[in-house]
């Protein structure tokens, strides 16, 4: 499934940056099922490639194949409707925002895209299966990125001079690049602002 496709199903536009990295053939591996990318893993080994953005994952994310990304979007919001059951004082999702997952944690949490009325470049939020909060994550999508290299870097078995991180930091705007080149990634990953609570709902 493409890309514009998924954007079609959903209603929305995906942010400009993620549309361009698609665009670039990184993101190929996502236009494939699970199974197909595992079949490629049997068959011809190692299958993740520098080319491939966020390969396995990135720091604690996995991107979703395009073709789960309508269930996991239908399966979030009958979360959120079983949120206004466990919490009485939510009356409904408010209406000026739309959750669009694209990402899972490891933990199960999803990565979102949370969409505004009248703002085309969404933010991400985390929604916690299991609290069912919802938490600001990052102001763009090219934020959300520069946090997770930062988070991937900050383990000591992960050189931030690699091919396969260097083909990320490519997508990052001049001043995080010039902060990856700066800063160590360990002082970085200490001054990351903490995902602070976002409320959705009316």
């Amino acid at each position: 499934m493409e890309l514009k496709d998924v954007e079609m199903s959903l209603g929305v536009q995906f942010p400009a940056l993620f549309q361009t990295i698609s665009g670039s053939g990184m993101m190929d591996h996502l236009i494939h099922s699970r199974s197909w990318v595992e079949d490629k893993i049997k068959n011809d080994g190692d299958y993740v490639q520098q080319e491939d953005f966020f390969g396995e994952c990135m720091g604690d994310c996995q991107l979703l194949a395009f073709e789960n990304l309508q269930k996991a979007y239908d399966e979030l919001y009958e979360c959120l409707n079983f949120d206004l059951e466990i919490y009485p004082e939510r009356q409904s999702v408010n209406p000026l925002y739309k959750l669009v997952p694209f990402a899972r944690k490891i933990s199960g949490d999803q990565y979102c895209f949370l969409y505004e009325a009248g703002k085309r470049e969404p933010k991400i939020v985390v929604y916690g299966h299991d609290t069912g909060d919802v938490d600001l994550w990052a102001d763009s999508f090219e934020e959300f990125l520069y946090f997770q290299i930062v988070e991937e870097t900050s383990e000591e078995d992960h050189e931030i001079h690699s091919d396969y991180i260097k083909a990320h930091i490519r997508w990052l705007s001049d001043e995080h690049k010039r902060l990856l080149v700066e800063t160590p990634v360990n002082d970085i990953w200490e001054r990351l602002p903490e995902p602070q609570e976002f409320n959705i709902w009316i």
